[in-house]
């Protein structure tokens, strides 16, 4: 997959450069705290803006900044849009290693996410992105057992299992471009954003933790070779997902 190059080596770089933007554009429209997973290996760990200043932060939706894929391998690419989080069930909620931060609210975002997505009402972010950013878009959703879930500050483990669609036009129809070998194999079928929820909201993952994307991937590049700023990064890729962050 070729795509649009971005004038950042890094997710470090790319994040403080939009945070610069929106408090300059605009200070009022800058209602994010930016935070790192890892502070100590900020060059390449996902950056979020939170509409808060609480941490941990799971129960809201976000805007970020990260690498794909998280393990090494030949490609590497910036991955940028809106991300949402599933927490574990209350019944795990004392056991051996669960951090009462990662037992799903009533407050989390995600039941929103799944509400707002059933009805359909997220494809128009969608289709604004892509007419924006002339880029397909990538849903990537990735799950870990409940005693092995991403810790921050500490490298992150690969995922128990991982899905991933590409949406290529206006009419918001997923292709499968990673299938799931595990527990989201039942998603393999999904062919939109209201399936999706609506399989997500039945099955049972009661045991995992997840983590949603939905965004489009940059190449990394420097002044001299990209074309994507700040600027660019926010109107085309951050901007139409920005009504859905709370």
């Amino acid at each position: 997959m070729r795509g649009q190059q971005a004038i950042f080596e890094n997710n470090d770089e790319a994040a403080h450069a939009i945070f610069r933007y929106l408090s300059e554009l605009r200070p009022s429209l800058n209602r994010f705290t930016l935070r790192p997973f890892n502070h100590y290996s900020p060059e390449f760990t996902e950056w979020w803006f939170i509409p808060s200043t609480d941490w941990p932060a799971y129960r809201y939706s976000k805007l970020c900044v990260h690498k794909f894929p998280r393990c090494a391998e030949e490609t590497k690419w910036l991955y940028t849009g809106f991300y949402v989080e599933q927490g574990l069930d209350g019944e795990l909620a004392g056991l051996p290693g669960v951090k009462h931060s990662l037992i799903m609210q009533p407050n989390w975002y995600w039941y929103e996410f799944l509400h707002h997505a059933k009805k359909g009402e997220m494809d128009s972010a969608l289709v604004e992105v892509l007419e924006r950013s002339q880029c397909p878009v990538l849903l990537t959703l990735d799950v870990y057992e409940f005693n092995h879930v991403p810790s921050p500050d500490e490298e992150c483990p690969a995922p128990y299992d991982w899905i991933e669609y590409s949406i290529h036009s206006c009419e918001t129809d997923f292709q499968l471009t990673r299938a799931g070998n595990k527990v989201l194999a039942q998603l393999n079928a999904c062919t939109s954003m209201k399936e999706l929820a609506q399989q997500l909201e039945t099955m049972d993952l009661r045991y995992f933790w997840a983590n949603l994307v939905i965004g489009i991937r940059l190449q990394y590049g420097t002044a001299m070779k990209g074309s994507w700023g700040a600027a660019e990064i926010w109107h085309n890729a951050l901007e139409p997902w920005n009504p859905w962050v709370r």
